[in-house]
């Protein structure tokens, strides 16, 4: 028997008059996003909705492009576009910590296209109070921004296609799939946000250009709140909420060259040099390469896919661990591409406060024939203070520029507390007739003991087992059998771990059901460690001749 771990596009059709319980709400957190299925799910409006002008048809360009795809949910297609979703019901607390695990999709939706583009994000807002969420979550500027920050603007006349932007107010933190955009400080007529400074003569903390890569992830952090008063030599400034803030963190090149398509897997290449991250006492950015990469890939991987083994399959994990001691969380990135899993950000501490320069403070514009704009090429350092909030909700965002159609997709959204039941998809092939096989060999639980909890098959509960006939309906506690007509009978054997499939004369291809699991030791044995959805699915072949 040969087992094979990848994604699968299956149908799955229920059993007529079972009675099933139907559970959703608090996590742990599954969607496919393959069914249909997007209740519980919100898709936030823009802040200042006319404030990148207008389409052909008259009608304002910012606007929530999310919609559902055969491969999932799609969050952008064309240029100038932004994809956002969030999940008001599913609140969590910062104590847990959290895992979030996604696969994604990033290629160009015309071939021919080469262009510059911008990427995927997961953010974080405060949830403590309705302040920042419901109907208050609206996203911030495009393109660069991914629609977590905010933008400045030189031009404040809607006509010149670009003007200034509040970002994501409440926002705590926004973790980027970046194609190279999202870390850059921005400084012209048209945009002004705070990053890392590549190659601009002139200004402060200036970073080579040689290191201005694609292929990155970067993380951003909290929005500003309140108004915030910055006094130059030449006045003083008053920026408002969701004005100032989103200071980059961290920033780790994964190694792609757009110029040869991929370096040189036996030498260091930009990998492990191109990397930087905030010194937050200083406010500087210093070079910060570990932990090291040895084998480059591009943060997109291009096209679809179907499965694991494929070249193009990519997916994110992202781990927040509750920093016990000055707040924030410990935050680590992990990058699946193909089978290989690579860590590209580790145990990055995001403090409580910060010193960083804020680039977007209010400018001077000159009027005449040519508008001219008198701006600080070196503004000041600000200090960003935030305690890490006690619940936070979660939403993911896309983000395409000026110059590039780009598809940007979601799917497998897994979100679980940091150290609730790990489960992995389970893929068997197996010659026709009566199967026996072990799914829970590949997933884990958690025990006390040490710095930080211990994960292993040992720690699982296996009478915890339970079975769902697809993503909304379970069986329920103790059910250890489930039979479909024409299909045929599940049985799991809660002693061993065992589970045993008969399929009825004549089936043949995939049958599927899917399962969680939780731990057994205190307090990982509570319901709210419970693992996210996996699912067993059986691939019957005919005997070979």
């Amino acid at each position: 028997m040969v087992k094979r771990l990848f994604f699968c596009l299956f149908m799955w059709g229920m059993c007529s008059g079972l009675s099933a319980q139907i559970l959703e709400g608090p996590l742990p957190f599954f969607r496919s996003f393959l069914d249909g299925n997007l209740t519980k799910i919100t898709f936030p409006e823009p802040n200042e909705p006319g404030a990148s002008g207008w389409d052909s048809k008259g009608n304002y360009k910012r606007k929530n492009r999310a919609a559902e795809s055969v491969w999932g949910l799609q969050l952008t297609e064309g240029k100038e576009e932004i994809g956002a979703f969030y999940l008001p019901e599913y609140i969590f607390s910062t104590e847990d910590g959290l895992l979030i695990e996604f696969e994604y999709i990033m290629m160009y939706t015309n071939v021919g296209e080469a262009g510059v583009t911008d990427g995927i994000c997961m953010f974080l807002v405060d949830a403590t109070t309705n302040e920042y969420i419901g109907a208050n979550l609206k996203y911030g500027a495009e393109g660069a921004g991914f629609g977590y920050t905010h933008r400045r603007s030189a031009h404040t006349d809607i006509r010149y296609g670009v003007t200034s932007i509040t970002g994501i107010k409440g926002g705590y933190l926004a973790v980027a799939l970046d194609q190279g955009h999202f870390k850059n400080w921005r400084f012209d007529n048209y945009e002004m946000r705070n990053g890392i400074p590549y190659g601009s003569a002139g200004i402060a903390n200036i970073q080579s250009e040689t290191y201005n890569t694609r292929s990155n992830v970067t993380i951003r952090g909290a929005a500003g709140r309140d108004e915030k008063v910055i006094t130059t030599s030449q006045k003083t400034h008053r920026i408002q909420d969701g004005r100032w803030g989103f200071p980059v963190l961290i920033t780790r090149h994964t190694g792609w060259n757009e110029k040869t398509g991929l370096e040189d897997p036996y030498s260091d290449g930009l990998r492990n040099k191109a990397g930087f991250r905030l010194n937050t006492q200083t406010g500087e950015y210093e070079q910060y390469v570990t932990p090291r990469i040895d084998k480059p890939f591009c943060i997109a991987g291009g096209k679809e896919f179907h499965h694991s083994g494929e070249s193009a399959y990519r997916k994110a994990i992202i781990a927040l661990e509750p920093n016990i001691v000055g707040g924030g969380f410990r935050i680590t990135v992990t990058i699946q591409h193909e089978t290989e899993k690579t860590v590209v950000i580790e145990d990055y501490t995001y403090p409580s406060s910060l010193q960083y320069t804020e680039n977007g403070l209010p400018f001077q514009l000159v009027a005449g024939e040519y508008p001219t704009v008198v701006y600080y090429s070196n503004p000041p350092q600000t200090e960003l203070a935030l305690e890490r909030p006690s619940k936070l909700v979660i939403g993911f965002m896309a983000s395409t520029g000026q110059l590039t159609a780009y598809t940007n997709i979601i799917r497998n959204l897994r979100i679980t507390p940091l150290y609730g039941a790990s489960s992995e998809d389970d893929i068997y092939d197996h010659r026709r007739g009566p199967v026996i096989v072990r799914p829970l060999d590949n997933d884990v639980a958690y025990q006390l003991g040490g710095d930080r909890p211990n994960a292993s098959y040992d720690n699982l509960d296996l009478t915890s087992f339970r079975m769902w006939i697809d993503e909304k309906h379970c069986l329920g506690n103790g059910v250890f059998e489930y039979e479909e007509e024409g299909v045929g009978k599940w049985k799991y054997d809660p002693e061993s771990g065992e589970m045993m499939f008969f399929p009825e004369k004549g089936v043949g291809g995939e049958v599927v059901i899917w399962y969680d699991v939780k731990g057994k030791h205190t307090p990982y044995a509570e319901e709210k460690y419970r693992s996210s959805l996996a699912k067993i699915v059986i691939n019957l072949i005919d005997d070979e001749g």
